[in-house]
């Protein structure tokens, strides 16, 4: 009877004792299979460090994670600001994938019609960094010149021009 006791007490305990023994012989093949690739990775990690090794710096890595650690609030910032830069360009792409074909053809319109030979020619026919600024008596002033008058002229027929040319394109 007392050997059917400690035999049952054995079995028992084997039962116990075998997951634990079977997962040990696991963790022994895979650290087995590990091994090698961990080595690979190790040597391939040298060959690495090797190339930076003149310009690696201890101390230089010491003043970059101080800097970083300073400054966790500035860089989620400009990372929140960066998803938010991003989130902002998908949106704006299906417009801009519709509206820069349409400024392309008004550029290539304008070009066809010579407007843009005429406003390349504007800055060499005008000295901007001579102009001075005017007051509303001045502008009254100044419309007493022919220049400034023949000047209002084109700017006027421009400025029709760019209206009627709207006025075509709104269905």
């Amino acid at each position: 009877m007392k050997n059917e006791i400690i035999l049952e007490r054995l079995e028992s305990l084997e039962q116990k004792i075998n997951p634990i023994a079977e997962s040990a012989e696991s963790i022994k093949e895979l650290k087995e299979q590990l091994t090698p690739r961990v080595n690979e990775a190790v040597k391939a990690l040298i060959v690495e460090l090797v190339d930076i090794e003149d310009d690696f710096q201890f101390e230089d890595l010491i003043f970059f994670t101080k800097k970083v650690l300073r400054n966790v609030k500035n860089l989620t910032f400009a990372l929140d600001q960066l998803k938010n830069l991003i989130d902002f360009a998908i949106a704006v792409e299906p417009l801009l994938k519709t509206t820069v074909p349409q400024v392309i053809a008004s550029l290539d319109e304008f070009e066809q019609k010579g407007l843009l030979r005429i406003f390349s020619q504007v800055p060499s026919k005008i000295d901007l960094r001579d102009s001075k600024d005017v007051s509303m008596f001045g502008l009254v002033k100044a419309l007493s010149d022919p220049e400034v008058k023949a000047g209002m002229g084109v700017l006027i027929e421009l400025t029709k021009g760019l209206s009627a040319m709207k006025n075509e394109q709104v269905p």
